[in-house]
């Protein structure tokens, strides 16, 4: 078994179809991975590794295996010895693609304490005890929304709309919003204290919550002038989940960020967000925890989005990679993993492993792809997915047309 695993595997993997994911002609996921795809089926999400809602397969003499069963039978051949002992036997990322083609629920991720307290009081919603830091790497363009705004541009909001001001009243507006100047610290206890009211007015005033969200609506749809992209989002997400969605109002105090090809943001325990729109490479660690806040009909837990939440304003930055040569390389931000894209124009590439499992995804073009110094050779193409095992300590991507490939290892 050493030799058969000592070399790289194509991995064969899950589409997700979420509501939210992208339909025919423009559906990104069959256009990369060079399938027909169905009409009025929706493709939200590639998942590469070995998650237990839906492992990558590997073919082993004709057979198909799930990657978790051989890392579970073979954890130091597959993981390399150091990465087995450090993450328990378990690959400790998930790579994804994701295409959106409207908004994802407003969610928050537990840090790994709160992730580990919380599986133990409800693990129906909370399935695993690890955390969720997750990158978010433009292949075209992304619309997100990320961490709270600044205190200032939060209460430019609140006045710009009349309906929220009536929501929240008069005296939380004199309290939230002092004619004073705050420090920072103090700008972001009042956002918390800010949205700790509105999330407890919409649970004790269901009706008058609704009513200002459908007050608010009227007015948008009946103004001359131009909406924002906020909100047409906003009446958007109305006519999707109803006027009772707590997100709703939620949006206007969020950061709205849009990133060009190859910007990424990172998503760090408790920062709220909101992937809307776009085609994006994800890697997160191995886990499934999210605690949702708005946009959604599936289950919502604001007990405890109000003790995990960061409410620091702006605290998510646009990354842009660092390059060296032809290598794109993202800030290594937690222990779980770290992504680079390769540009490759032509000739060969030698690329290390240090004895440590990664995964490859070729986005654009097509090669050759060689180890034992050359002596194995296969073609490699577009919307194809590697694994390296670690027992492999160097492998050969050599390009026949340019190429993109996005790269995660374990730092």
């Amino acid at each position: 078994m050493h030799d058969i695993l000592k070399k790289p595997f194509r991995l064969y993997n899950t589409i997700q179809h979420y509501k939210w994911g992208s339909t025919l002609p423009d559906a990104f996921i069959p256009q990369l991975l060079g399938i027909d795809g169905e009409k009025n089926t929706n493709y939200a999400e590639l998942w590469i590794g070995s998650h237990p809602n839906a492992p990558s397969k590997i073919k082993i003499e004709d057979d198909l295996v799930s990657l978790n069963d051989l890392i579970h039978r073979f954890p130091d051949l597959i993981l390399g010895k150091y990465v087995a002992d450090r993450f328990n036997n378990k690959l400790p990322f998930l790579f994804k693609v994701l295409s959106a083609a409207e908004a994802l629920s407003i969610q928050a991720h537990p840090s790994k304490g709160q992730a580990e307290l919380l599986h133990k009081t409800d693990p129906q919603h909370y399935p695993d005890t690890n955390h969720k830091p997750e990158i978010a790497i433009a292949l075209d363009s992304l619309t997100a929304l990320a961490g709270f705004a600044t205190y200032y541009q939060c209460h430019k909001t609140v006045l710009r709309y009349p309906e929220i001001t009536g929501f929240l009243g008069r005296d939380a507006l004199s309290d939230l919003f002092p004619l004073r100047k705050l420090s920072r610290k103090q700008q972001s206890e009042k956002l918390r204290q800010m949205y700790q009211t509105f999330i407890h007015l919409t649970q004790t005033k269901p009706g008058l919550y609704q009513r200002s969200v459908n007050a608010l609506a009227k007015r948008l749809r009946s103004q001359q002038i131009r909406r924002s992209s906020r909100e047409n989002l906003f009446l958007d997400t109305l006519k999707k989940y109803g006027s009772s969605d707590v997100g709703l109002f939620s949006l206007f105090l969020l950061r709205m960020i849009r990133l060009k090809a190859g910007e990424a943001i990172a998503i760090t325990p408790g920062i709220p967000h909101a992937y809307v729109q776009g085609n994006i490479i994800e890697c997160m660690a191995n886990s499934d925890n999210v605690v949702r806040a708005g946009l959604t009909k599936k289950f919502q837990d604001t007990r405890t989005l109000m003790t995990i939440l960061d409410y620091t304003p702006n605290p998510v930055q646009i990354i842009k990679p660092i390059q060296s040569e032809n290598e794109y390389n993202y800030p290594v931000f937690t222990s779980e993993f770290k992504i680079s894209r390769l540009e490759l124009a032509s000739g060969s590439q030698i690329l290390n492993t240090t004895n440590q499992l990664e995964i490859f995804l070729i986005i654009n073009g097509f090669g050759i792809l060689s180890w034992d110094y050359n002596e194995n050779k296969e073609k490699i193409s577009k919307g194809q997915s590697y694994i390296v095992p670690g027992i492999l300590d160097n492998y050969t991507i050599t390009s026949r047309s340019p190429m993109t490939i996005f790269r995660v290892q374990i730092p």
